[in-house]
């Protein structure tokens, strides 16, 4: 995969010898090419404080194996609200687009705002994703069948936000708001829904526990993330006859192993309980995890898989990475199959601990998935 930058205007001011106007000329490229070349590859031992902040975009073409060829956009604005002087980590506000040639296009923004000196935090998403995809079915038997494979086109719409309020030090609690409208417009194997409606709407409400003591959100390269998540969708919220309750648990850490490597583990269950939809159920694969998988072949009630990654710093703003895991989608303790999952991946420093990742994944079967995105994985 090939990855341009996007276009940038670079000017240049110019004291011009009419005696020497080639050598000045010459200047004048090195010049342009220099800030080009300073924009996609920033100087990562610059001052912490404005390294770290900022507006950065970079774009270019990609191809993955489920959308095919298209041009993907991401950008990132890193920034401080009053109170939230360094050493603090910034506030980053993230945003990433893609177009297809299979017709999938998505948008997605993400901000992680903090607040009166980490006292309190924001943390914000919203997706919006049309998508032509294949679907298997529910649960695992289904989904390892091959003959099951159908097109669906979804439009998917999902936001959710939560306020942590800190408690003390690294540990925050807080509210949880959740909505997500699914639609298939179209599906060739009616009957793999079950009789379930092909549009779906979700309302949710919950709370929130973090346990953080990461360096940085988006490229952490110490410390520890636990995050305990509670939602409800009861049926008196609109939520109909797909009323469920859902637990998401995820632990972190990251450790400095030798000269320029970090070694990070991560591992994720999710449990629902009553009657999720199609779209709500667990789903296995993704761009952040278990990145190998089709997202959404294997879906089930429950997920649960663990990961180890190592991160290598190769030379200036260039890295790879390098990652093993596995796990299970089931709905009761007799449906547990194992999943293995394996992959590298490329790494691009566009901005202090702001990472562009080109990861390509492996899984069961010989299934691979190529990845375009920003920020690592977790």
């Amino acid at each position: 995969m090939a990855v341009t930058a996007q276009a940038v205007t670079v000017q240049d001011t110019l004291q011009v010898d009419t005696s020497a106007v080639a050598t000045d000329s010459v200047v004048d490229k090195k010049g342009f090419f220099k800030k080009l070349l300073g924009y996609i590859a920033p100087d990562l031992n610059a001052d912490e404080a404005k390294a770290s902040t900022g507006l950065s975009i970079i774009g270019g073409p990609h191809y993955n194996s489920m959308s095919k060829l298209g041009v993907g956009l991401a950008a990132s604005y890193g920034y401080r609200l009053a109170g939230c002087d360094s050493p603090l980590q910034p506030s980053v506000l993230s945003l990433t687009g893609n177009v297809t040639t299979a017709g999938f296009w998505n948008i997605a923004i993400l901000n992680d705002m903090i607040i009166k000196g980490d006292k309190m935090r924001m943390n914000s998403e919203l997706k919006v994703e049309n998508m032509p995809i294949y679907f298997w079915g529910m649960e695992f038997e289904n989904g390892k069948n091959d003959a099951n494979k159908t097109r669906m086109r979804q439009l998917r719409v999902m936001f959710n936000t939560n306020v942590l309020f800190r408690l003390t030090q690294g540990l925050f609690l807080g509210p949880y708001l959740h909505w997500e409208f699914n639609r298939a417009d179209s599906i060739s194997v009616p009957h793999l829904l079950e009789g379930q409606s092909l549009s779906q709407r979700n309302y949710g409400v919950g709370i929130t526990l973090d346990y953080d003591t990461r360096d940085y959100v988006t490229g952490p390269t110490q410390g520890m993330y636990v995050h305990l998540n509670q939602v409800f969708f009861p049926r008196f919220l609109w939520n109909g006859n797909q009323s469920f309750t859902r637990t998401d648990f995820r632990f972190s850490i990251y450790r400095k192993a030798w000269r320029g490597a970090i070694i990070a583990g991560d591992v994720r269950a999710l449990f629902n309980y009553g009657s999720p939809s199609w779209a709500t159920m667990a789903q296995w694969g993704g761009p952040t995890n278990m990145r190998g998988y089709y997202r959404g072949r294997y879906r089930d009630k429950h997920m649960m898989n663990a990961t180890v990654e190592v991160r290598q710093h190769l030379w200036r703003w260039l890295g790879m990475v390098a990652w093993i895991g596995g796990g299970t989608v089931f709905h009761d303790s007799h449906s547990m199959h194992f999943l293995p999952n394996a992959g590298i991946g490329l790494r691009w420093a566009f901005r202090k601990h702001v990472n562009i990742r080109l990861d390509y994944g492996f899984g069961r079967a010989g299934e691979s998935v190529f990845i375009f995105g920003i920020n690592e994985a977790f």
